[in-house]
């Protein structure tokens, strides 16, 4: 297999670390500043970040320039935040978060498919548990990349399992279906071609299919940079805090409102707010 080694200067202020942390450890795994991925149908990188910034990759690959070019778009490296820095540095709420970590970046993955696998398994529940069940989804219907890594499955590989299977993982029944069901019927990576609006009506039209479900496969799945995670657990702890009463959904979406076109980077950055992180029960949605 071909290996290429890149030097690679991200568009704008990049935090391989901070964007890189906590990997599903199946088709991605991170450690010592050293981030291994699955790439593509065919690819294997490990990426680490020089102390001037720049990124350095060792690419394996049978197709070098269709895996780089997935590469580049699993890590972000050409979705420049400064447009968001800029209008919003003095910002009293997201203005201190921007500066404390202004490199992050919403990573994606391999597939669409993989993405609502994590919508599915993240709705309602702990972050640990939701990467527990995603993690043993992953192993059953992810082809393996060699390196002890797998490959992002597609639809058909997760729906392929059947809801008896993926329940066997964790996932509620009324849940496993819904995304069998999903994934049975809907092409997924066409789907983020399409107009945002139209497609985010389309998918909630599907049986536990909310906004945040929404978000995470149009964030992380198709790298809109203004899908915002509207209902995230997290986000619902901020707003309800800053209400100072018990938050509702419109809560959240108010709360990312002033951010657009960027509210989907604007979300992860107000998810590391100390107010967003307290331990304390709240209202969940899909």
């Amino acid at each position: 297999m071909p290996v290429r080694d890149i030097e690679v200067r991200p568009v704008g202020p990049y935090d391989l670390d901070g964007s890189a942390r906590a990997p599903d450890r199946v088709t991605r795994r991170y450690a010592d500043g050293v981030l291994e991925a699955a790439v593509g149908d065919d690819g294997v990188a490990r990426v680490a970040q020089a102390p001037d910034g720049a990124l350095r990759i060792r690419l394996e690959a049978d197709d070098p320039e269709r895996a780089w070019a997935r590469l580049r778009f699993e890590l972000a490296l050409d979705d420049d935040p400064t447009p968001l820095l800029r209008a919003h540095r003095r910002d009293p709420l997201l203005g201190p978060l921007l500066r404390r970590r202004p490199g992050l970046r919403p990573l994606r993955t391999g597939t669409a498919a993989h993405a609502a696998l994590r919508a599915f398994a993240g709705q309602l529940i702990s972050f640990r548990e939701a990467q527990a069940i995603e993690r043993r989804v992953l192993r059953l219907a992810a082809p393996e990349a060699g390196a002890g890594l797998r490959r992002a499955p597609t639809g058909a590989q997760i729906a392929g399992l059947g809801t008896a299977r993926i329940t066997g993982c964790g996932l509620a029944p009324k849940r496993a279906e819904a995304m069998v069901r999903l994934l049975g019927r809907l092409d997924l990576e066409r789907l983020g071609g399409l107009p945002p609006d139209a497609v985010a009506a389309r998918l909630q039209r599907e049986a536990q299919v909310g906004p945040w479900s929404v978000g995470v496969i149009a964030l992380q799945g198709w790298g809109w940079p203004d899908a915002g995670l509207v209902g995230d657990l997290g986000l619902m702890k901020l707003a309800g805090s800053l209400a100072g009463r018990p938050p509702e959904v419109a809560d959240t979406a108010a709360l990312l409102a002033p951010y657009a076109p960027w509210r989907g980077l604007a979300s992860l950055h107000l998810m590391q707010h100390p107010l967003a992180r307290q331990r304390r029960p709240v209202r969940a949605v899909a």
